[in-house]
């Protein structure tokens, strides 16, 4: 017989969990000072009230009922407005505990009732543990939680464990010992970013492959899924995203912002892939590619290695229409057994030789435009086949073109190719893309930003890119 589940409100974390949690458990979330364990614990409450009909009771040991109010308000959670509704309680223990363990239990036991309540928070049981002289106050508390409240009454429980910095163990030991689940929240650096994840380190009833999961306190607390678990949408068809008088836009208004607006005319700019990233590179600079034609903007394109001309059709039509590639885009191949009018011919055997073939298609579309033109270059494919040196003759002249004719350049590499670092120097963008913990995140070098989240989204047909920031 399958297990129950309750919904944790978590967008993204109930996938990954088998669902949610079991209906009537003891879930322990565990973690250091800041790292959003009242913020899940507020969002498994409301979702419950607002959105499943189940009533909820908070119990906070150390914050008050208005901190707590005026607080979670910044996240959208209107916990007043639930309480007036007979949805919420807000149970203050800091007066509570002083007058005893079994005052505060018959007080808990009684909310829970009155309200009949399917789901309990208590806030910190470590700050419960503080508060009594004697630990074995707080054991008693934590079997009769265990007891009564979770297993007959089958009230799903959220018991907070603070652990200091410094430290690993969780509270008194005997807290993970029953509990039916424990979630660890941890924060770390990823190249000098902030990196916040939920490290699963038991959970009965579900077989959990993903035990470190990333997530982000934008929004109200939300987990982003690995690639592996989170289906790829292919787009539809792009929204178009206006450019201004000062910048191009990327397509994806998120980047602009990051961005200032958009990308400059005359830049040239890079984007560097991690090595392990299992991600088709022709999906990150897609929604460019797609704005530029989409608004009458000629795209030139050199494959990263690997990739043929006519594999790069199949990714940018649709969503482009095919009259709009034929007329707006050329790629660039190499061989002659290649004839379609979209393909740019390259021979392979004299760098200046394709370098001015390459810059040639380029005045071409700048000519039937008149505006910017938009080249991608995967920059490995011409260390590949020339080699390191012969990439370097070229590209001081490669540099000067794209600034003095305006045009954007989009670099796109792996960090193995040996001219990396000439090209990290000279790139006026310069942004990173990396997979953590199994989900695809970009961020900028120059500028400097956060991780973002990078997810295709479609709504009604009009498909877009949405950046998260991890925050």
């Amino acid at each position: 017989m399958s297990l129950k589940r309750v919904g944790t409100g978590i967008p993204g974390l109930d996938l990954l969990i088998g669902g949610g949690f079991p209906r009537g458990s003891l879930i322990l979330l565990a973690g250091n000072p800041g790292t959003g364990k009242t913020i899940f614990s507020a969002r498994f409450l409301h979702s419950g009230a607002a959105d499943h009909g189940e009533n909820g009771l908070y119990v906070s040991f150390a914050e008050s009922r208005e901190s707590f109010y005026a607080h979670m308000r910044s996240f959208g959670f209107d916990f007043q407005k639930l309480e007036a509704e007979g949805k919420f309680k807000f149970l203050d223990a800091l007066t509570v505990r002083e007058e005893g363990v079994s005052t505060l239990l018959e007080e808990i036991l009684d909310q829970v009732y009155s309200l009949k309540a399917r789901r309990l928070v208590m806030d910190s049981f470590t700050a419960l543990v503080q508060a009594f002289k004697n630990r074995i106050d707080a054991r008693i508390i934590l079997h009769t939680v265990l007891g009564k409240i979770v297993r007959q009454i089958g009230c799903t429980t959220l018991m907070v464990v603070e652990i200091p910095l410094g430290e690993e163990r969780l509270g008194l030991g005997v807290e993970e010992f029953v509990a039916d689940a424990t979630l660890k929240l941890n924060r770390r650096e990823h190249n000098d970013r902030l990196v916040r994840e939920i490290e699963v380190l038991k959970f009965r009833g579900a077989e959990i492959t993903q035990h470190r999961i990333p997530f982000t306190l934008k929004e109200g607390f939300q987990v982003f899924p690995p690639l592996t678990l989170r289906p790829v949408e292919e787009p539809v068809k792009f929204e178009v995203i206006p450019s201004t008088q000062t910048h191009l836009s990327t397509g994806i208004p998120d980047m602009d912002k990051a961005l200032g607006g958009g990308i400059r005319k005359g830049t040239y700019n890079l984007v560097e892939v991690g090595r392990d990233v299992a991600f088709p590179l022709i999906r990150l600079v897609r929604p460019t590619v797609c704005n530029f034609t989409n608004q009458g903007h000629g795209v030139l394109i050199l494959p990263p290695r690997g990739l043929s001309a006519p594999r790069i059709k199949t990714r940018l039509v649709p969503p482009l229409e095919e009259e709009t590639f034929q007329q707006l885009v050329r790629v660039a191949d190499f061989g002659d057994d290649v004839e379609d009018p979209y393909i740019l011919k390259l021979k392979g055997e004299s760098i200046e030789e394709d370098i001015e073939t390459f810059w040639n298609g380029a005045s071409q579309l700048r000519e039937q435009t008149g505006k910017p033109v938009l080249s991608v270059v995967g920059f490995d494919s011409l260390e590949y086949i020339y080699g390191r040196e012969e990439g370097l003759k070229i590209l001081g002249q490669d540099i000067t073109l794209v600034r003095n004719l305006e045009d954007v350049r989009v670099n796109v590499i792996r960090p193995t190719i040996a001219l990396a670092e000439q090209l990290r120097a000279v790139s006026d963008l310069y942004f990173k893309v990396d997979e953590i913990d199994g989900a695809l995140f970009m961020y900028g070098v120059k500028p400097k930003t956060p991780l973002y989240y990078f997810q295709v989204v479609t709504r009604e047909g009009i498909s877009g890119v949405k950046l998260t920031p991890m925050i």
